[in-house]
């Protein structure tokens, strides 16, 4: 439904402005049989996630989402010091911390070395593998059968996701609850964030298609949640037979009226993309024309696509601005845009400051707005609107 052409990995940063990484097709596709939202081909996830940059502790925003998510779980699933709680793709940890304060049993399986030993160093019980069948027998054998089972925005990342899905039933306790958090496509698609496409995000799901998935399985969705993470993510609880609560039937008949099932949808969608990206550069154009001196802020994965596919680099904006110290210094992929710490970037005394991470965009401009007193913060999405700026 909409081919973005060959793009750089998105979180394989580069260390100089003259490397060129390599490019892999990414392209949409829509599964007519099941409704799924996908990419026709997925990257050996060795080269994606053997030494991975991004860190979920880097934003306040995650860190409260998932203290107050342990929260939750603790008061609605009774966890006390006897409970376990798995965590796949735990990245630093972030979501396990603040149930140890709590005293609750916690374990992270994390592919990323890097990761896995910050999550150890910071007392974060974790294993360096891929959530396989050894993995989960090796939880199993260690601490036990888990209460618990969690995997946040795993569900978009992986593959085999059948295997995952196994793994963790098997490592669950009879009654235990397997919850994950997904990217939710009806908000990718009505607020047109498709720069959260890119090679690590191999499915694009909605209730109904998570519904299938698990159905195939014969494991239920029995309770969902919306949250407003990364634009809007789904939130589902499932098990092995748990009754199905009301918030799933309800959630369903409001995703229905989004047609989501309909391949018209993603052609609309693959249209409002290509529409934006050309007022966007028509804006960017009209901004550069007024002299102003541009920066950007944030190298999310989502820059990497946005970037290349508007086709602008450090010809058009030479630096983005990044808190996540291990970004520092790198260059995002093929576009030559040098990542700088803050301090480089007062010095530039900016004009503008686009943000690229625009999820995190009302945190980010709160927190710098006193140091860039002088400094529009805008997102490229603004740019369509150029004389509102």
């Amino acid at each position: 439904v909409h081919s973005f052409g060959t793009v750089p990995l998105a979180n394989n940063l580069v260390d100089s402005e003259k490397d060129l990484a390599k490019k892999y097709p990414l392209e949409l596709y829509f599964c007519n049989d099941c409704s799924n939202l996908q990419l026709n081909m997925s990257v050996d996830p060795d080269i994606l996630f053997e030494e991975y940059l991004y860190t979920s502790s880097t934003s306040q925003l995650f860190v409260n989402h998932f203290n107050n998510l342990a929260k939750k779980l603790i008061n609605d699933f009774d966890l006390n010091n006897e409970s376990l709680v798995v965590d796949i793709g735990s990245n630093d940890g972030i979501f396990l911390k603040p149930l140890i304060e709590n005293k609750i049993n916690s374990v992270g399986v994390e592919p990323a070395k890097n990761l896995s030993e910050i999550a150890n160093e910071n007392g974060i019980t974790t294993i360096n593998s891929y959530f396989d069948k050894e993995a989960a027998n090796e939880i199993i054998k260690k601490y036990g059968n888990a209460d618990i089972v969690t995997a946040f925005n795993v569900f978009a990342h992986a593959d085999g996701l059948k295997e995952i899905t196994e793994n963790a039933f098997m490592l669950l306790k009879e009654d235990g609850i397997f919850i994950i958090e997904v990217q939710s496509t009806e908000k990718m698609i009505s607020s047109n964030l498709f720069d959260n496409i890119y090679h690590e995000h191999v499915n694009y799901w909605s209730l109904a298609t998570l519904i299938k998935f698990f159905e195939k399985l014969n494991f239920v969705v029995f309770k969902f949640e919306e949250t407003d993470t990364h634009g809007g993510s789904l939130r589902v609880y499932i098990s092995k037979n748990k009754k199905i609560e009301e918030s799933v039937n309800k959630s369903l008949k409001k995703e229905i009226k989004h047609e989501l099932n309909e391949i018209k949808t993603y052609y609309n969608f693959s249209q409002n993309i290509e529409d934006e990206k050309r007022e966007v550069l028509k804006g960017l154009e009209k901004l550069i024309s007024k002299e102003k001196n541009i920066v950007f802020y944030g190298a999310p994965a989502k820059a990497t696509t946005l970037l290349n596919y508007y086709q602008i680099d450090n010809t058009v904006i030479k630096y983005t601005i990044e808190d996540n110290l291990l970004k520092v210094g790198k260059f995002i992929p093929n576009t030559g845009i040098e990542i700088i710490n803050k301090n480089t970037a007062l010095k530039l005394k900016p004009n503008v400051i686009i943000v690229l991470a625009w999820n995190f965009f009302e945190d980010i401009k709160n927190i710098n707005q006193e140091h860039f007193p002088d400094t529009k913060f805008i997102t490229l999405k603004d740019l369509q609107f150029m004389k509102d700026i």
